[in-house]
């Protein structure tokens, strides 16, 4: 027979848990409508993309199970295929954080790599997926380290065994109210280094 623990029971019998959950959801909802707002007008407006990657609207995605837990991604600008891939994806992740990940395959990779590491390298609290696959937004040790701690001999080895970068800023939830200034400054880098282009 299935049993439960007085902490289950205590949740199970508390409706207003998730009513409360549903309002952070849809906050957090707006929040990343507003991120797409300030990359259309800090970025986008200001550089020169492919005309293949998607700068007219962003796509929010909701999910409730990232390793047992409730997100939302914006992509935007965004273009995925199998071979190519330009995304820059602000994640809300329950209990964690929030992020900034630039992901880039293929072309993109090839033409903008170089810049964003020379961009990004000396920027405080900025990550570079170390992982083997690019589909993992967690900040442990298997997935992300600081890139100013890596050396160009080891940047240059992840991107030639795996062929991707991902550059990421994360805030932890608890500093969420900071993460439209988070986003603006990843936004002034990315800027930056789109400009050499």
């Amino acid at each position: 027979m299935t049993t439960f623990s007085t902490q289950e029971i205590d949740l199970a019998s508390d409706s207003t848990i998730l009513l409360i959950k549903n309002r952070i959801m849809e906050k957090a909802t707006m929040l990343l409508g507003e991120f797409e707002q300030l990359i259309k007008e800090q970025l986008v407006s200001k550089s020169t993309f492919d005309r293949a990657i998607n700068t007219n609207n962003g796509k929010i995605s909701k999910g409730e199970n990232y390793k047992f837990l409730p997100y939302l991604m914006l992509d935007y600008p965004a273009y995925f295929t199998k071979s190519d891939v330009f995304a820059l994806r602000s994640m809300f992740y329950w209990g964690n954080f929030v992020s900034f990940t630039l992901h880039l395959r293929g072309k993109y990779l090839q033409t903008y790599a170089s810049t964003i590491i020379n961009e990004f390298k000396n920027v405080d609290n900025t990550y570079f997926c170390i992982n083997h696959t690019e589909w993992e937004y967690h900040y442990k040790a298997s997935n992300y380290c600081l890139l100013s701690e890596l050396s160009e001999a080891d940047v240059e080895e992840q991107i030639s065994e795996n062929g991707f970068i991902k550059i990421s800023s994360k805030v932890a939830i608890n500093d969420i109210h900071t993460s439209p200034k988070a986003l603006q400054q990843f936004i002034h880098h990315l800027t930056s280094a789109f400009s050499k282009h």
